[in-house]
């Protein structure tokens, strides 16, 4: 199929910062992945993500989240995670009508001591499906190139990949 319909976007994630690439434009991002939240008949209802999420800090009635902000895990809040990336995945990706939903390459930077629980991985599978991600995949080890990236091409020699696992 033409690279034109093709979305691709590699995450890396820390609990203070998503970095993305878009692979087929090379267009990068960078963002706090917090969401903003307003306090609604007992309803915590979204508003904004990252810096659109930090320029409402200090309104009232706003709470800012982190849903990846845990001492021992990277993946703290499922609901606010799931939204936070859902609006920070649609700044990021082209608009377009004939867009397919993106594959997802997740690379977690951060509070891997011991690796990735199986939970750990499915949640962030089941996160990245439900913030509208068509493919996932969840890789742990060294930077990956836009080539890398491209071919979709995982080098076992310098990282696993954790998801979907090799059969």
């Amino acid at each position: 199929m033409n690279k034109l319909f093709h979305n691709t976007l590699y995450l890396r994630l820390q609990p203070d910062q998503l970095h993305a690439l878009h692979v087929e434009s090379g267009r990068t991002f960078a963002e706090a992945p917090l969401l903003a939240l307003r306090h609604d008949k007992g309803r915590r209802v979204p508003l904004a993500a990252g810096s659109e999420a930090l320029a409402l800090r200090g309104q009232e009635g706003i709470e800012l989240a982190n849903g990846f902000e845990h001492p021992r895990t990277l993946l703290a809040d499922f609901g606010v995670a799931e939204k936070t990336l859902q609006l920070l995945l649609r700044k990021i990706l082209p608009a377009s009508l004939l867009q397919r939903a993106p594959t997802v390459i997740l690379h977690p930077q951060a509070l891997l001591e011991g690796g990735l629980t199986q939970l750990e991985i499915r949640g962030f599978a089941e996160l990245l499906r439900g913030a509208g991600a068509r493919q996932v995949f969840i890789w742990s080890g060294a930077e990956l190139s836009r080539t890398d990236l491209q071919t979709q091409r995982f080098p076992a020699e310098r990282g696993t990949l954790l998801y979907p696992e090799p059969h």
